[in-house]
């Protein structure tokens, strides 16, 4: 059998939510949220997609980052029933943070190699996703700390990463400076 992208359930304005258990309005802070998960792994994907060769070892590194986003979103939405996001998770994180964070300014212009900007891109849409998921959490009532860290760690991950790539192609990156 053949998948079929589309239902037509939702021509509507409504679409199914596992946040809620039911059909919700597609405005509604849920799909909001699974919204903001599409975009930044999408944004992670095009950075892995933009990686030259020689830095072919950072893939490894998004990869698992779109599964750790992935996961940590699916543990929030079944309200942690789906244990599929850990603190080691969010130590994985922190750690690959701080095993490609170099001397730096903290605020910097987003720009340098394709792939840095496109995680430079990715990074500011995982914190629209934790904006979404603070949201949806407070609404709905939904207590899942780890999976908040971990999309939290994750922003500062793809920070990292983008520094790393710049470095490793030879950039530096312009500083913001009023």
């Amino acid at each position: 059998m053949r998948f079929r992208a589309y239902t037509g359930t939702g021509d509507d304005g409504t679409t199914y939510s596992p946040l809620t258990g039911g059909r919700v309005t597609k405005d509604h802070p849920s799909v909001e949220l699974s919204g903001a998960l599409d975009e930044a792994v999408s944004a992670i994907g095009l950075a892995r997609a933009l990686l030259p060769p020689e830095l072919r070892d950072v893939d490894g590194d998004l990869s698992r980052l779109q599964r750790t986003l992935f996961a940590a979103v699916t543990a929030f939405e079944t309200r942690g029933r789906r244990e599929l996001i850990s603190r080691e998770d969010v130590k994985w994180l922190e750690e690959v943070t701080d095993a490609r964070m170099e001397d730096v300014e903290l605020f910097v212009l987003p720009s340098g190699h394709p792939a840095a900007a496109a995680l430079h891109l990715a990074r500011a849409l995982t914190r629209r996703l934790e904006r979404a998921m603070v949201r949806a959490a407070r609404e709905e009532g939904v207590d899942q700390p780890v999976a908040l860290a971990a999309v939290n760690r994750a922003s500062s991950a793809l920070f990292a990463l983008a520094v790393h790539v710049n470095r490793r192609m030879g950039i530096r990156e312009e500083a913001f400076r009023p």
